[in-house]
């Protein structure tokens, strides 16, 4: 029964997809239009988000006539409106008519970032949101078997199985490629958008006087209650008392589907927790030192050859019973692995006392990880996406 109900679904999408077709022909498209969304509509931030402003500010040498923002939420709707940018909400008439008139379509995530059933004979750039260091798409799929390249296209929503990738570097766009089976012609290798003003973040000696922040990304962890963060089961207090005695202030983003509760220590003076659906890379500018554990965000940061420090506390259970990684994980993680709390805090004040030395400690795995994941280190380069727009 399951078997038929699935088949019954493809050949609806199939029919849909049809129609849709024929209804996209009467409707004339112009590549001067265009709709970018992100995050499912549900956030203004990411790829998408830089994207956006990077077209918004240079639509006259581009000759875009209109850029429009995808969003569900009102929120983010009436901010926008406020600052003048071409936004659209929901799923309505006007929606509808500007997804069927433009010719190109951006997501960073997947189809409902925008309308994206409506995305039949568009151009289909997905500007995803990191370098893959997790498995992801048909290599977390055990056994999985390639289905009808022609099938798949005409049932998916908008035909997004048939879409370009945005990828930093060869290595990122052949996994990419794999994982969602995007042939390597539609592989774009160009600057991730939201990574355009880490370039010019260049690093600096911090002397004693000036707070040195710290910003602590934990990735999302499909069982946070089986392997919770050693930090939250510390002595908050004393955590507290060594953050202000080094001038340390520790700002923490949880990922925006994590269940741990970090908001019960938004009480402590020298600790601050950023809201999940912030967008953390206007924070990056002002990070002195980056903490993470198997979040991709680090390999943008290394632009910026500023420290990093890594606490995989729960390393082994994330790559047996998770994810696991498509790399080995100490060769691609460039600076110290701590998996204790105490070894956390210790190393911490210690980077705070000692930055330059230890970023000369991993100088050298810092450049050889940077060479693999980006390929332009100098200035953002945007021009195999902005072909595609001629």
């Amino acid at each position: 029964m399951r078997k038929e109900g699935t088949l019954s679904m493809k050949l609806l999408k199939i029919i849909f997809n049809i129609l849709l077709l024929i209804v996209t022909l009467i409707v004339p498209k112009s590549k001067k239009y265009i709709v970018i969304g992100g995050w499912e509509g549900k956030r203004f931030a990411d790829n998408s988000k830089g994207m956006f402003e990077y077209l918004t500010e240079n639509m006259d040498n581009l000759g875009l006539v209109r850029v429009f923002w995808y969003t569900k939420d009102k929120k983010i709707y009436q901010q926008l409106k406020e600052k003048g940018y071409d936004v659209l909400f929901g799923l309505n008439l006007r929606s509808i008519f500007w997804h069927l008139r433009s010719k190109i379509h951006f997501i960073d995530q997947n189809p409902h970032d925008i309308l994206g059933f409506l995305s039949i004979r568009t151009t289909r750039i997905n500007l995803w949101h990191g370098v893959p260091l997790k498995k992801i798409g048909i290599d977390i799929i055990p056994g999985y078997k390639p289905k009808n390249e022609l099938l798949r296209k005409f049932s998916s929503g908008g035909f997004w199985r048939d879409q370009y990738i945005v990828a930093p570097s060869q290595l990122a766009a052949s996994l990419l490629g794999h994982a969602m089976e995007i042939k390597k012609e539609k592989w774009l290798i160009a600057s991730y958008p939201r990574n355009s003003r880490l370039y010019n973040n260049y690093l600096e000696k911090k002397d004693d006087i000036s707070p040195f922040n710290v910003y602590y990304l934990p990735t999302f962890r499909n069982q946070d209650d089986n392997n919770r963060n050693p930090i939250l089961d510390s002595d908050i207090e004393d955590f507290n008392s060594r953050l202000k005695e080094n001038n340390i202030v520790f700002h923490v983003k949880p990922h925006f589907a994590s269940k741990s509760d970090w908001n019960k220590l938004s009480q402590y003076s020298n600790i601050d927790i950023i809201a999940s659906q912030e967008d953390v890379y206007g924070a990056l500018l002002e990070t002195d030192l980056l903490i993470t554990d198997y979040s991709s965000v680090y390999f943008d940061y290394l632009l910026t050859n500023k420290p990093i420090l890594f606490f995989p506390y729960d390393l082994d259970f994330y790559a047996q019973e998770e994810r696991g990684f498509y790399m080995d994980y100490d060769q691609i993680t460039p600076g110290k692995k701590v998996y204790s709390y105490e070894e956390f805090v210790d190393n911490l004040e210690t980077i705070r006392k000692d930055m330059m030395s230890y970023i000369k400690q991993y100088e050298k795995q810092y450049q050889e990880v940077r060479n693999i994941t980006n390929q332009y280190q100098e200035t953002p380069n945007y021009d195999a996406i902005l072909e595609l727009l001629k």
